[in-house]
């Protein structure tokens, strides 16, 4: 179940992370679709405008874009601006225009003699990015000569359709008038909505509008009335002349009766609808003959048709029909485009009136043109961030949008399954690293991640325009997975590291330890290994036992005592006997994690031992011959240590027994019995969390050591066959010394097993292999 559950964690963490990410994402798409009204939630608000990833999304955006900008030298030649600069401005303020200064607020016929200069210069379509949204009867008559009773707005109005075809610029909730609206071919959406960090990067290919029908403003022009508001049951109107408000009622299902000088006229609906699209849509469509009433809208794609045989353009587009402007100009970039300042055109306009038989030259022939403002005034200023530049005049979104739809280049922001599914991957591959390499390894392979996908991106953005993701992908996909699993891992690994300390510090040695510690993975779930196990049973323990219960029955009987002074009596032979036992068994168990072995448990007086894990070790077999070795050294050390000790126990119990005194015990002499296999044994966690766990080896050739053990008798180490091969390959001197013996019969095996014995008193001492002063297993 533990094993299970450390699998399955890190898949936990990386899913769970990966999700995380995904969700970071999608509030990130909805917030940045959404657009709050005036009575929005503040928080949802302030979690739009501080959104940190798409803020950088779109600083990532602006990079590519200047880049491919800076490799783009395409521009159409086709397009140009009038700009409406500063130098136009002063101009026409204190200078004199066809004999009349024209002053800070200029009448409608201004714009009129600047559309038909340009008609005259064979200008293709004009569109006008100004404001005329309401007449101005104040601005009188047109003060040119041969024209009389001939109103400003009137003048304009004329030159919309006879000077034609021009392109009024229409805001949301606030077209151009009625009069204008009706002379001009079309109208164009020129609202430049803003990202959250105040940058004008995508605009809305059309904007859908309730205008009033054309039947209600004609007839209040007719009746010198402007229309101020509409109700839900009155139109609102003003005179003209006195500013008296007069109603016309509004029926409750929207239709209205426009009163007549005779009678009325009925009226449908007050509002019509009408689909305004991008003026720079608007204007390239005019040259390539596209059918925008008839557009093909789908999921992430306007279909637009030609009728003049120029194709079909596919306009890629956001969920909100709005789209990223392929910036490819900034308004200073004069060099790209045809430019003319608006006081130069209409110093042409005066030329070609005062001097007919010498016009100006014809430089804008089949163009393209925005008249729009470049100056820096506030009252007419139209600046604001572009992906090109930190302050550009807005009339080059236009141009930017124009040309875009004219060589049929657009950005193509990436669908929303590619953007999750890009998220998702990276996001996982930065799991996967973190969890399986070292933390600089896995570190260099995110970074390696996050570079390719950067120069990928930026490629698809330079070769194709694809806007592909980077923000999310390269923050809330690489980077937070990566730094929630490396934090993951470093909890979990000191928790395993806990737990490998608490289940091998007592049955390995130190320095093995550190190593475990240390190892990328410790495989503990169970694995097959090339290893060596030994068995070491104490002889004489039966004896021990049964003639220390034999002598404290006697010592009992003779003393005459009952009760609890003779089970105190026996508790104390068990404790000595005991004590004696585990003399010999620490013994043994010190020299095996000396020489590197695992010790696996104890089995009344056996102890079992392995080599070869949980840490690898090619001179297993070596390493556990040395110990067995040793161990036998070690005990005939203390043998002799005991020996010397009960004659001197002997000869005070001389003097203890003339005196009447208790005699002491004498120390009894234990022999070992060694059986050493080497073969493929399966090793690993045996029991369970909840109860005892141990971690031991099992298979054929376990058991047979535990039979080679069995008939080693007193004093000896008997090794199997592989062993003995072993022994040969790794420490040939110390094999040449093993003496072969009759094959064996032993229970559980049908053939006779062959065999040898090490001689171990012939042999001087074998170092540990952690020894500094040989090589591991080496005789000295």
């Amino acid at each position: 179940m533990r094993f299970r559950t450390h699998q399955l964690l890190p898949w936990l963490v990386a899913l769970t992370s990966t999700g995380v990410a995904l969700l970071t994402l999608a509030l990130s798409r909805s917030l940045d679709r959404w657009q709050p009204g005036p009575h929005a939630s503040p928080i949802l608000k302030s979690l739009r405008s501080h959104d940190p990833l798409q803020r950088l999304e779109l600083v990532t955006y602006d990079w590519r874009a200047r880049r491919a900008a800076e490799n783009s030298k395409d521009f159409s030649s086709l397009l140009g601006l009038v700009a409406i600069d500063d130098h136009s401005i002063d101009a026409l303020l204190y200078g004199d225009l066809v004999g009349r200064p024209v002053g800070p607020m200029w009448p409608r016929y201004v714009y009129g003699l600047a559309l038909e200069e340009l008609h005259q210069q064979g200008a293709e379509a004009v569109a006008f990015d100004v404001l005329f949204g309401e007449e101005r009867r104040d601005h009188g008559l047109v003060p040119i000569e041969g024209l009389t009773n001939v109103t400003s707005d009137d003048f304009f109005a004329h030159h919309l359709t006879a000077s034609g075809p021009a392109i009024l610029a229409s805001y949301t909730n606030l077209p151009p008038a009625y009069i204008f609206r009706r002379a001009a071919a079309e109208l164009g959406e020129a609202a430049s909505p803003r990202d959250i960090d105040g940058s004008a990067r995508r605009v809305d290919a059309f904007i859908d509008y309730q205008m009033l029908h054309p039947m209600v403003e004609f007839r209040a022009r007719r009746q010198d009335l402007r229309v101020m508001r509409v109700t839900t049951n009155a139109i609102e109107l003003r005179s003209i002349e006195n500013d008296e408000p007069v109603y016309w009622p509004v029926n409750p299902d929207g239709s209205a009766k426009i009163p007549l000088p005779q009678g009325a006229t009925q009226v449908d609906s007050v509002f019509l609808p009408r689909r305004v699209w991008h003026m720079g849509i608007v204007l390239a469509a005019l040259r390539l003959g596209l059918d925008l009433d008839h557009a093909e809208i789908q999921p992430g794609l306007i279909r637009l048709t030609s009728t003049n045989g120029q194709g079909v353009r596919e306009l890629p587009v956001m969920s909100d029909n709005r789209f990223p402007v392929n910036w490819s100009v900034t308004s200073t970039n004069i060099e790209s485009f045809l430019t003319q300042g608006f006081v130069e055109l209409l110093a042409d306009a005066q030329q070609r009136m005062l001097n007919p038989t010498n016009p100006p030259p014809n430089r804008w022939t089949n163009a393209l043109v925005i008249v729009g403002s470049t100056a820096t005034g506030n009252n007419i200023a139209d600046r604001g961030a572009t992906p090109l530049a930190e302050v550009d005049f807005l009339p080059s979104t236009y141009l930017n949008v124009a040309d875009s739809v004219l060589r049929g280049q657009f950005v193509r922001p990436a669908p929303a399954w590619l953007s999750y599914s890009v998220v998702a991957v990276l996001s996982l591959l930065a799991s996967f690293v973190a969890w399986r390499f070292r933390p600089v390894v896995a570190g260099l392979a995110v970074v390696a991640l996050g570079l390719g996908w950067v120069f990928l991106s930026d490629q698809a953005f330079q070769q194709a325009r694809w806007w592909l993701p980077l923000a999310h992908p390269l923050l809330a996909g690489l980077t937070l997975n990566y730094a929630t699993m490396l934090t993951y891992r470093s909890i979990f690994e000191q928790s395993e590291r806990q737990r490998v300390r608490g289940i091998f510090s007592k049955i390995v040695s130190p320095n093995v330890v550190q190593e475990l510690l240390k190892s990328d993975s410790v495989g503990l779930s169970g694995s097959r290994r090339m290893m060596t196990v030994f068995f070491a049973d104490v002889r004489g323990f039966t004896e021990l036992t049964d003639r220390a219960q034999n002598e404290a029955e006697e010592f009992v009987r003779k003393a005459g005592l009952t009760g609890p002074a003779a089970e105190a009596h026996f508790e104390q032979k068990s404790a000595e006997v005991l004590h004696t036992v585990n003399t010999y068994l620490a013994t043994i168990a010190d020299v095996i994690k000396l020489h590197r072995g695992t010790l696996d448990k104890y089995i009344g007086d056996c102890v079992m031992a392995f080599w070869g894990a949980p840490t690898a070790n090619p001179r297993h077999a070596v390493d556990a011959v040395c110990a067995a070795i040793e161990a036998q050294k070690a005990l005939h050390r203390l043998n002799q240590e005991r020996e010397s000790e009960s004659r001197r126990r002997e000869a005070e119990n001389v003097q203890r027994a003339a005196a009447g005194q208790p005699l002491l015990s004498l120390l009894p002499q234990l022999s070992l019995g060694s059986g050493i296999n080497t073969g493929y044994m399966t090793v690993g966690l045996m029991g369970s969390d909840t109860h005892i766990l141990n971690y031991t080896v099992f298979g054929r050739e376990v058991n047979l050591a535990s039979r080679l053990e069995g008939v080693s008798g007193r004093g000896r180490i008997i090794i199997g066959e592989t062993t003995y091969r072993e022994l040969r390959e790794f420490m040939p001197e110390l094999a040449i010394r093993c003496l072969p013996l009759d094959p064996v019969s032993v229970k559980g095996f049908r053939h006779p097993v062959p065999v040898y014995e090490v001689p171990w008193k012939e042999l001087p001492h074998m170092a540990p292999p952690s020894a500094p002063e040989t090589e591991p297993g080496t005789p000295t």
